[in-house]
């Protein structure tokens, strides 16, 4: 007999080679390549929830999404464990990294639950290659 149980993933990603979060027909999205990376590990088809949308280009320092796994009834489950983190990090391409991944209530929701959303826009004045793709000349 299996349950399903809800897991929330922190994550952050450098969103210049992206169409933004969310999968979209035709563009290449850190949703799409977050959801791929976990159904490879899971061996079956995982799709994740956002807790919001960002932009094309636009980057996440802290963005939590949520997916739900069948599991067999009372398995522990150790998906906090540095394995699975080192596992799904070395999947993912380098510019999207997950933080932490926490078993949750069945009920949470990462768009409907979050608390807080803050947004940050950088504008620097002369040219610097470090600025690159973080701020607007």
């Amino acid at each position: 007999m299996n349950e399903t149980r809800r897991f929330f993933l922190e994550l952050a990603y450098n969103g210049t080679a992206y169409h933004g979060w969310q999968i979209q027909p035709n563009a290449l999205t850190v949703q799409e390549l977050l959801d791929k990376t976990l159904s490879i590990l899971f061996r079956h088809k995982t799709e994740t929830v956002g807790c919001g949308r960002t932009d094309t280009g636009v980057h996440a320092k802290q963005f939590y999404a949520h997916f739900d796994l069948e599991v067999e009834k009372g398995k522990k489950w150790k998906m906090e464990s540095k394995k699975f983190l080192i596992s799904l990090n070395a999947l993912l391409p380098y510019d999207i990294a997950v933080k932490k991944v926490v078993e949750v209530e069945s009920e949470s929701h990462a768009r409907f639950d979050a608390t807080l959303r803050a947004y940050e826009y950088h504008i620097h004045y002369h040219k610097d290659p470090f600025k690159q793709n973080f701020s607007w000349l």
